[in-house]
């Protein structure tokens, strides 16, 4: 795993012969690798093109072929010079694919394999990469930049325009290199763009959306190409039709169990893969099914050469409250396998003195202690000695883990799952009356931030920005065919937490039309319509907010690369994403039927199994208590101590009025408010998690932290 930082000025830029009158300066891009040589510490090279017009710069984390894989990398025969960040998998199968082709290699890296498949491909050569990556891909003779970011976003990519040309990194940060100003962009910090879409708090600075990649071109045109997205069946029984394979001459139970050996198969396909590596690897382990799953495939596979192969495992333990610590039981899986295991503890003053660290590198505000608890961990990981990990994440957005995703499931008949697979399925009375049962049970997501209940006192300008996010809540629902509101609603704070200035101009906050937007137009015809599933447009809707642009970059990729660690997450391979994709979805949220009522003796009461075949596919790998454990709200929980807890000091010192003044975002009102509730008492959630003015108040944080490293303009 590396770092790319790129710069291009325009071809049609005043220009005299093959000379650019504005040269890429070769000190820019290394002053823009040193702000990111945390993403990798072992080498960095540099490239710009004789015009002067395209600079290609790369800090390398050397994991395949290490002494040889030296980035820039350069196919002298056609003129194409590369950078590439990430992991590519299968690259040695590839490698002989194009060297029957006629295509040379240099060297050994996974990353070459770019620089072969565009050779022989063009740009066609996406359906070939598998794995996590970004890249920036420069062909002389076509005069043409091609930039491009992994299917799910698990590497970050961001641009910008600044003084006259285009710049790329997979950091924001890079950018200061080059003399970008930071300036906050106020819509989208009102409307959540940094969650809900491809903005970010900075103005002018975007995220490369997953999937997609940007190409420059000689003419100066500037193309977004979507080549790869979520598919999803059609909700009609006509769907059974167009299933192909053997699945149509089998019996129901054959079907279900040839799907359950087919998800199997993929993930320990998935697992070997990102097990290559020419540098020590180990594992995160928590203690719910994801994470235990990869352990269990990883250390039956590396058992398949080595008998006594052990896995390092590290986890992340809060004994102080032994009611949400998952340490005893990643300790018993642990032991299962014969791991040897890592236990790390921090307390909450280690946890609160690493957070404004990782604001810095996460770039985007957060809400909780979460990610500092991923930086020590990856920080232990990396004093051992490892530079790869194997993590859990993905497994919820696919196989529909999360609570929020029920009613969805509730709402709509699965018309495919009784047919095919001989499930069970809910009458609509059942469903109605199970739909019912959920939404009056709390929620146990993240916890909302939006609420207003304390700020009863407001102007009447309240109850105004009230109905009309009730209007943009039911316009979202009905372009959505009743689609429930998107989680990452939870974390937008009321209009009047903002400055009178920010809310008249930009206001009121409208996170339903951020997401909403953010969906292709095809898929939300679908979902008015009825013809995809409720709960798979929810999951896409989660693929590409929580997760892209919380889970991977927040707890993900910055809390692993600021201690130079690669994270490899088997759940996000795309052959397994997509048959995942194509399965109904009562084999993801599995109805299993109780007994009849009393009341009503012709219908029965139902309970749901969430990644049911997730479980069914990996029991054999885990403990018996890890495949019935329910999946549950990972939070980093913290003790109630006796007086001003770290946290709640650490607040009322940086938290003050000249500095939130200063942001010009925040009503100093309504965060006083916040912060003396907050220091008065810090409540803890059912989940565990801090209350919700503990996570305001960090939220608030992190744009304080944000203007003081980045000097935002304000």
């Amino acid at each position: 795993m590396c770092g790319i930082s790129v710069v291009c000025y325009p071809f049609t830029r005043s220009s005299s012969g093959n000379q650019h009158a504005e040269r890429v300066k070769v000190e820019e891009i290394e002053q823009s690798l040193e702000l990111i040589k945390h993403r990798g510490p072992d080498e960095r090279g540099t490239y710009v093109s004789p015009d002067g017009r395209v600079g290609l710069g790369h800090v390398r984390l050397s994991i395949i072929d290490v002494p040889g894989g030296h980035q820039p990398m350069s196919d002298d025969l056609n003129g194409v010079h590369c950078v590439v960040a990430g992991e590519l998998y299968d690259y040695a199968e590839l490698r002989a694919h194009l060297e029957a082709k006629g295509v040379q290699f240099k060297t050994d890296s996974d990353s070459e394999v770019v620089l072969g498949l565009y050779a022989h491909y063009g740009l066609d050569l996406f359906p070939y990469l598998r794995g996590e990556f970004t890249f920036a891909l420069y062909d002389l003779k076509r005069g043409r930049l091609v930039v491009a970011r992994d299917r799910f976003g698990i590497k970050p990519l961001y641009y910008t325009m600044s003084q006259g040309r285009w710049i790329f990194a997979n950091e924001i940060k890079a950018f200061l290199g080059y003399g970008w100003k930071a300036k906050w962009d106020r819509d989208s910090i009102m409307h959540l763009g940094e969650f809900g879409d491809q903005r970010t708090v900075f103005q002018g600075v975007s995220k490369l959306a997953p999937g997609h990649c940007i190409i420059l071109d000689r003419g100066d045109r500037f193309r977004m190409v979507s080549y790869w997205d979520h598919s999803f069946p059609s909700n009609s029984e006509a769907a059974t039709n167009l299933q192909t394979g053997s699945e149509q001459n089998q019996s129901p139970r054959d079907a279900l169990d040839n799907a359950i050996n087919t998800v199997r198969q993929l993930l320990v396909d998935s697992v070997r893969s990102r097990l290559r590596s020419d540098v020590p690897l180990a594992v995160y382990l928590s203690g719910g099914l994801d994470s235990a799953s990869i352990a269990g495939i990883a250390t039956h596979l590396l058992r398949e050469k080595d008998p006594q192969a052990k896995v390092d495992v590290f986890t992340l333990g809060f004994p102080e409250k032994p009611e949400f610590d998952e340490g005893p039981r990643a300790s018993r899986m642990a032991a299962h396998i014969g791991a040897t295991m890592h236990l790390v503890e921090p307390t909450e003053k280690e946890l609160v003195d690493e957070l404004e660290t990782v604001i810095y590198h996460c770039e985007a505000p957060v809400y909780s202690l979460t990610a500092a608890g991923k930086l020590i961990l990856s920080r232990t990981v990396r004093r051992e000695g490892f530079k790869v990990v194997l993590t859990g994440e993905g497994s919820d957005e696919i196989f529909a883990g999360y609570n929020f995703v029920m009613a969805d499931f509730l709402r709509q008949e699965d018309h495919v799952a009784g047919r095919m697979f001989g499930i069970p399925i809910p009458t609509t009375q059942e469903r109605t009356e199970a739909l019912a049962a959920f939404q009056s049970q709390q929620r146990q997501d993240l916890g909302s931030l939006s609420s207003v209940s304390d700020f009863d006192d407001a102007s009447s300008v309240h109850n105004g920005d009230r109905h009309k996010r009730i209007s943009a809540q039911a316009l979202y629902e009905t372009n959505l065919g009743g689609l429930m509101p998107p989680s990452i609603a939870t974390l937008a704070l009321p209009s009047e937490f903002y400055t009178p200035q920010m809310s008249d101009t930009y206001g009121p906050t409208d996170v339903y039309s951020t997401v909403a937007e953010n969906i292709p137009p095809g898929l939300r015809a679908r979902l008015a319509s009825g013809d995809c599933h409720a709960l798979h447009g929810q999951l896409y809707v989660t693929h590409k907010s929580v997760l892209a642009n919380g889970i991977l970059n927040l707890v993900g990729d910055r809390t692993e690369m600021v201690n130079s660690i690669e994270g490899r997450p088997p759940f996000l391979d795309h052959k397994l994403v997509e048959y995942v994709n194509s399965l109904a979805p009562s084999v993801k949220i599995r109805p299993f039927q109780l007994d009849s009522t009393t009341e009503s003796p012709s219908r029965s009461k139902w309970t749901f199994t969430e990644k049911w075949i997730l479980r069914e596919a990996v029991k054999p790998f885990i403990t018996p208590e890890i495949y019935s454990t329910k999946k549950s709200q990972y939070n980093v929980s913290l003790p109630s101590p006796k007086g001003l807890s770290p946290l709640q000091r650490h607040m009322q010192s940086r938290i003050t009025r000249k500095a939130v003044e200063m942001l010009g975002i925040f009503s100093w009102e309504a965060v006083e408010r916040t912060l003396r509730a907050f220091l008065e008492r810090r409540r803890e959630e059912a989940d565990g998690g801090l209350d919700r003015n503990g996570r305001r108040l960090i939220y608030v944080l992190s744009f304080l932290v944000l203007r003081e490293r980045f000097g935002v303009e304000v």
